[in-house]
């Protein structure tokens, strides 16, 4: 790359040295270059030779160079290229002599011999308007920004030297005020800025602040009202061309003059930022007030400038907290001016300004801890406001979708997120670091509950579109909250504090939401949502209603086991009573609600009693009676629950007809195995394990007797509908208690126990196969 840079530099310089030579008046050039040479031989031929004095040598260049002047003027009409470079010359043989006269001789102060370049530079300036030459006002710059560096011993005043640039800018300003002359501008551009920060690197001192500080700003001032001449005196075919190098460029040296001059002063830069933000936003709203033809790029150029420096003045003045906010607001506006106006330069930039208000944001959290002060601190109105940046630009992407880019329409959903993120993330996180112990729950409940409210509510006033299923968030939300109650149950319940009124908020508004959006949202979506609300709610009641039934009666645990399940058969049993009598939600989802919901209760029913048949189900303080205890009798009221579901939803269950109550029987089976385990245990002081209870004689006779009549029952109701399964089924049963007696080991029951038990055995087989014949074959219709 650098080798490629350096030959195309080379071939440029071999290309103007050849045009030089080749093109225009060929003869002229020579002459001059010749002309010069001679007049520097002159000069030191003399100075060694003594022939003449060195004021009348001197005085005699002179004339030389104003006889050049003269001839080139009188020559402007007839040959003007000849008579530009002899003018050129002419100026150019005065400054040498004026360098010799104060350098080489000390025969003139310094200060007259700037008197005189300034002169010459006048010349040449003049010369070069009332001629239209671009070259002769360009070697004349030159040559007045190098003539201090060419007198200068090194002692002189700063304040001169700078007043003096002062002068030549001025002269530069006001040809800018004639002609569009870009070279011209960016000579004086170059020259003034780069000899000015040569001597800051060498001579600045803090003390010469109120002496440096009032020419960087008119210099600054000076070559911005040139770059708004430029873009005036372009001509017709060039109109609204702007000096990108000068309008930019300018800021930007100025700006890093300015941080070496203010480095000593608490925000001093933070300050000289929001002057120039100031400064370019004033100029951009005069100009565009004006609506000068062509000048519409360089309003927006310095109206872009305006914004740039004031979101650097920001962070120069601020924390990373304030200062991600006010990047967020700028951003939000630079997205509205964007849309308005159709410039996507404005839109993504003001995108790009969000990014970084998170980037900040996030920076802060690790160099400035957030104070301790809820919600009116730094570090949460940083959030709020980032949010609210995003929301605001995801809205005017939503109105103004015609005139997105392709590009910028698959950000879309991406700003959303972004500001669901700052706005739930910077919320629960303020709500983790200031709610005291056991509020955190209820607090983000209330916060999520009134949020997804409000963005329903935008929704549906504004017409926002990506705010329609944004609430949909709630009902998911509101599961982990609950499950964290559960977890913190040790000390905690639903309703204890603020948590009903939370709860309750909580709740309606999930059933303010689906009520609202019930044609807006999928219907299914709708459907699964009342189903997980019922059962959400139902968990809810359960839980507390386990809670305080422990605080009445701490030392018995079967009361809350049992109740349990008695919250969810009580809601199952009030939707098939009353439900229908709501028109909302019950009649209008009423599958949900008394197909679907009931049904995943009433599983939960059917799980909780074989749970129940592992439990020992200690009534006290009552004592305890088989299947008249809190634990058998809510038992039976759950079975009598799964039939009523069965009995309501037939139509619905008929595939799995003969699933149902194959599963059903089994469950009142192993049921009744439970209640004479648990009369074994209390009545026969025998432990409530699996192997005590199936070790024990009184067990073992009392289950032989239980099964056999099982099986009697399961034969006769088989025989009844004539299903040779079931009749299989209870077959099977009366077989299995038959091993079980010549099996097992009843040496611990005494002889007439023994006797009983294979007497009363056998009269039930005997029953069995008088009243329950197995059913022929042509009548096995296993009812499905």
């Amino acid at each position: 790359m650098r080798r490629d840079a350096t030959f195309d530099a080379g071939q440029k310089i071999q290309e103007y040295v050849k045009n030089f030579f080749t093109t225009g008046n060929v003869v002229v050039r020579v002459g001059l270059i010749v002309l010069f040479f001679g007049v520097a031989f002159l000069l030191k031929y003399a100075a060694s030779r003594g022939l003449v004095p060195i004021e009348l040598r001197l005085c005699g260049v002179a004339a030389g160079g104003v006889a050049l002047l003269v001839l080139g003027w009188r020559l402007r009409m007839k040959k003007e290229a000849y008579a530009l470079l002899l003018q050129g010359g002419g100026i150019g043989v005065l400054y040498l002599t004026v360098f010799g006269a104060v350098r080489l001789y000390e025969l003139i102060p310094p200060v007259l011999a700037l008197v005189l370049m300034v002169a010459f530079i006048a010349l040449a300036g003049m010369l070069a308007i009332v001629q239209n030459a671009r070259s002769l006002a360009l070697f004349g710059a030159c040559g007045g920004f190098l003539a201090p560096v060419l007198v200068s011993t090194g002692s002189g005043s700063h304040v001169l030297l700078f007043s003096y640039y002062a002068l030549l800018n001025a002269g530069v300003l006001g040809t800018a005020w004639y002609k569009a002359w870009r070279e011209l501008n960016l000579t004086g551009f170059i020259f003034t800025f780069g000899i000015g920060a040569l001597w800051g690197a060498s001579y600045y001192r803090p003390a010469h602040f109120a002496t440096v500080e009032p020419f960087l700003i008119l210099f600054f001032l000076m070559y911005a009202a040139i770059s708004i001449l430029f873009a005036l005196r372009q001509p017709p075919r060039l109109k609204g061309v702007v000096d990108g190098s000068l309008v930019f460029g300018l800021p930007l040296v100025a700006f890093g003059l300015q941080s070496a001059l203010v480095r000593n002063f608490e925000y001093g830069l933070a300050m000289s930022a929001c002057a120039l933000a100031a400064f370019y936003i004033v100029t951009a709203t005069v100009l565009w007030k004006k609506q000068a033809e062509g000048l519409r790029l360089l309003t927006e150029s310095f109206l872009a400038l305006g914004v740039v420096f004031g979101s650097l003045a920001i962070p120069l003045a601020l924390d990373s907290f304030w200062t991600a906010g006010s990047w967020a607001l700028e951003g939000a506006a630079l997205v509205w001016i964007g849309l308005r106006q159709r410039r996507c330069l404005a839109r993504s930039f003001g995108l790009l300004l969000q990014l970084g208000a998170g980037v900040a944001l996030c920076f802060g959290l690790f160099a400035d801890p957030p104070a301790d002060t809820p919600v009116v601190n730094a570090f949460y109105l940083g959030c709020l406001l980032v949010s609210l940046a995003a929301f605001f630009s995801n809205y005017c992407h939503c109105m103004y979708r015609d005139r997105l880019m392709t590009w910028e329409r698959t950000l879309h959903g991406f700003i959303m997120v972004w500001a669901l993120l700052w706005w739930f993330g910077g919320g629960l996180a303020e709500i983790g670091r200031h709610a005291a112990t056991g509020h955190g729950i209820f607090a983000a409940l209330v916060f999520l509950s009134l949020s997804a409210c409000a963005l329903s509510w935008l929704n549906r006033k504004l017409a926002w579109e990506d705010c329609l299923f944004i609430p949909c968030g709630l009902l998911p939300a509101l599961i982990p909250l609950a499950a964290a109650t559960f977890y913190l149950s040790a000390y905690e319940h639903p309703c204890a504090r603020w948590g009903l009124a939370a709860w309750l908020l909580a709740l309606g508004i999930n059933y303010y939401l689906l009520k609202i959006h019930e044609q807006a949202w999928p219907k299914n979506l709708v459907g699964s949502f009342h189903v997980v609300s019922l059962l959400l709610a139902t968990a809810l009641l359960a839980f507390e209603a386990a809670y305080w039934s422990n605080q009445a009666l701490r030392e018995a645990e079967t009361w809350q086991f049992v109740t349990w399940c008695i919250v969810p058969g009580c809601v199952v049993a009030a939707l098939y009573a009353w439900g229908r009598r709501l028109t909302w939600p019950i009649q209008r989802w009423s599958r949900e609600y008394l197909c679907a919901g009931t049904g995943i209760l009433a599983g939960f029913l059917a799980g909780w009693i074989v749970a129940g048949c592992l439990h020992k189900g200690s009534p006290a303080p009552l004592p305890y009676l088989p299947l008249i205890n809190p634990l058998e009798l809510v038992q039976i009221a759950a079975f009598l629950v799964i039939g009523k579901w069965y009995k309501e939803n037939r139509a619905e269950a008929a595939p799995y007809r003969s699933v149902f109550f194959s599963v059903f029987a089994a469950g009142v089976f192993v049921w009744l195995n439970s209640v004479l385990a648990r009369a074994t245990h209390f009545w026969a002081k025998v432990p409530f394990d699996g192997s005590h209870i199936w070790d024990a004689p009184v067990f073992q006779t009392s289950a032989s007797i239980l099964w056999t009549l099982s099986a009697l029952g399961a034969m006769t109701f088989a025989v009844r509908i004539q299903s040779r399964r079931v009749w299989f089924t209870g077959a099977g049963l009366a077989g299995i208690v038959v091993i079980k007696l010549f099996t097992v080991d009843l040496a611990g029951i005494g002889t007439v126990a023994r006797i009983i038990s294979f007497i009363g055995v056998g009269v039930l087989l005997l029953v069995v196969g008088y009243f329950s014949p197995l059913p022929p074959r042509r009548s096995m219709e296993d009812t499905q």
